[in-house]
């Protein structure tokens, strides 16, 4: 498998969504994070972000402040994984991961709770 195809699945109580990863935007990032999985805590639904508290050790690796509906990013400064649920302005700088491929609509169901994150291929098989 090549680095192009790499892809988490987070599991919420209602469902799961894949987010293909896009390792060239924050590499460092990226692999620190599919180095920790796989992982299952509890996350928070804030407005349009759904925020998984995990501490990679990242420092900003971009300048962007923007997310875009359905992409997974890691907040360096609160040490969280975000899911954006719509286009939102996060106010500090976000290292992108990556955007959802499958299932996004249930993203606008997510309660919080508990959600459990494991890598997989981009055809869904797991690693």
């Amino acid at each position: 498998m090549n680095v192009q195809s790499k892809a988490v699945v987070l599991k919420f109580q209602n469902g799961e969504v894949v987010v293909r990863l896009d390792m060239a935007r924050s590499p460092i990032t990226a692999t620190r994070l599919l180095n920790a999985l796989p992982v299952s805590i509890p996350f928070t639904r804030i407005g349009s972000l759904i925020t998984i508290p995990l501490d990679l050790g990242s420092l900003p690796e971009t300048f962007e402040v923007k997310a875009r509906r359905g992409e997974l990013c890691y907040r360096p400064n609160t040490k969280q994984l975000i899911l954006a649920t719509e286009d939102t302005q996060i106010g500090t700088r976000i290292n992108p991961l990556g955007i959802v491929v499958s299932n996004i609509d249930l993203l606008d169901s997510i309660k919080p709770g508990i959600v459990t994150i494991i890598p997989v291929n981009i055809e869904g098989k797991a690693n």
